[in-house]
């Protein structure tokens, strides 16, 4: 094994990803290479000959929100629609319990206690159910929602389709797609965009409490 041998393993390893993941793959080389001098495989310390990328501290867009920016988000909906009433609702409850988008759109109206002011969360990733306290906010938006926005129908399902014939929403990646619709015109870049961009927020805003 020879310097040059290890520059042009980097080159092409460089071309083929990015410098996050370079990064990786020298620091793992490095830690190979002093093995192998350690037990005197190698002669020679060929660990200085790695020479990877430098990153940068908070180079990449971030995975979650700002408090701001999700405010920036919730304000770019239109309410004045229904369709807006609805998606308000919806994205209201990933900011506010980091639901996953699956969550959201599976909610059903015996899912919401109205007189105890709590919500279940059934048939979680984990096979678990949680019940949280309903709050003011969320519970505005989805009562703005069914008093102004939701069509008539036999569904169960609190979201509908916004066109006829009106049902469930099919999968999570609809609200995901609203989601990134809402930060492209609020101006908010983040990594990743989608509906966990809110659940990684919640655990963020979660985590600076101490909890």
């Amino acid at each position: 094994i020879k310097p040059d041998i290890i520059h042009r393993f980097l080159t092409s390893r460089g071309k083929r990803c990015g410098r996050s993941a370079l990064q990786t793959t020298c620091s793992t080389l490095r830690g190979f290479l002093g093995y192998l001098y350690r037990r005197e495989i190698i002669g020679i310390d060929l660990r200085p000959a790695v020479i990877g990328p430098r990153i940068y501290k908070h180079e990449q867009c971030p995975r979650y929100l700002t408090r701001s920016e999700v405010d920036a988000v919730l304000a770019a909906i239109d309410r004045r629609t229904a369709q807006g009433r609805r998606d308000y609702a919806m994205v209201m409850l990933l900011a506010v319990y980091g639901l996953r988008g699956i969550e959201v759109i599976r909610l059903r109206f015996q899912d919401i206690d109205w007189r105890k002011q709590l919500l279940q969360i059934e048939q979680r990733k984990a096979g678990n159910c949680t019940t949280y306290s309903l709050s003011a906010l969320v519970a505005d938006a989805i009562v703005a929602y069914l008093q102004q926005g939701r069509p008539t129908s036999r569904h169960r399902d609190v979201f509908l389709t916004m066109s006829a014939p009106y049902r469930p929403l099919a999968t999570g990646d609809c609200l995901g797609n609203l989601v990134k619709k809402y930060l492209t015109i609020a101006g908010v870049r983040v990594a990743h965009p989608g509906t966990h961009s809110f659940r990684y927020s919640c655990a963020k805003r979660l985590f600076d409490h101490g909890m």
